[in-house]
């Protein structure tokens, strides 16, 4: 039996693009959307009422911009993973997105080549940053001051992995799984990387892979 596709609402103020977005990745048979709207309050009330499994949000909409949306998502403790549309490559932007709570920046100019691998990046627990972007837009360091270039020198190799996994989602047993080891020795080298590195919460470990740039692109596959 096959599973159920990817539930998906999208929201952008331009009906054409929408609507080939919108063929695209209900071609695939994997994805379905589920509710296509126009502006930011519209996607809000859609996303209340269909639970997505995630959001493709442009982030320039009537009435309520993609970023406001999704700080709202996050506000709520919304289960649904939020993908960013933008025209925009600056690092400010990039930025915001990730910050306000999304899980994925996509490039409006490369959205139909990499729609729907960011879909399924993001609902498979990572996040997807568009590989067109450039190095450059990398996210600035919002990180703990303790977080400079020789004391991420002390992190080793195996260290390194469980930080890089952690970020694109896995949990301690899968990532045990991957390196053969034990769930505890994970959590222990996990734990371990942190204080290193004076990271707190997994959005702080996220934050720092992207800022290695271990996360451009698409998570593995699991």
């Amino acid at each position: 039996m096959s599973s159920a596709p990817i539930r998906v609402v999208l929201a952008d103020d331009h009906p054409v693009f929408r609507h080939g977005v919108t063929s695209l990745i209900n071609e695939s048979g994997e994805i379905a959307v589920v509710a296509s709207v126009e502006t930011g309050a519209a996607a809000l009330r859609a996303i209340q009422q269909h639970e997505p499994d995630v959001a493709i949000l442009d982030i320039n909409m009537p009435e309520m911009n993609g970023v406001t949306v999704v700080r709202n998502l996050t506000k709520s403790g919304s289960p649904t993973h939020a993908i960013l549309l933008s025209v925009y490559d600056s690092r400010v932007f990039v930025e915001q997105a990730f910050e306000a709570g999304a899980r994925g920046y996509v490039l409006k100019r490369s959205a139909f080549q990499n729609i729907a691998r960011a879909v399924r990046a993001v609902h498979a627990g990572g996040i997807y940053l568009d590989p067109a972007l450039p190095e450059r837009t990398a996210p600035h360091r919002r990180l703990s001051s303790s977080v400079d270039e020789q004391v991420c020198s002390t992190l080793n190799e195996r260290e390194k992995d469980i930080l890089r996994l952690v970020a694109f989602g896995f949990t301690s047993k899968e990532i045990a799984d991957r390196l053969a080891a034990t769930p505890k020795t994970v959590e222990t080298q996990k734990a371990r990387a942190c204080t290193k590195l004076g990271l707190a919460s997994r959005a702080q470990i996220v934050q720092f892979a992207i800022l290695q740039g271990w996360l451009h692109g698409e998570i593995p596959v699991r």
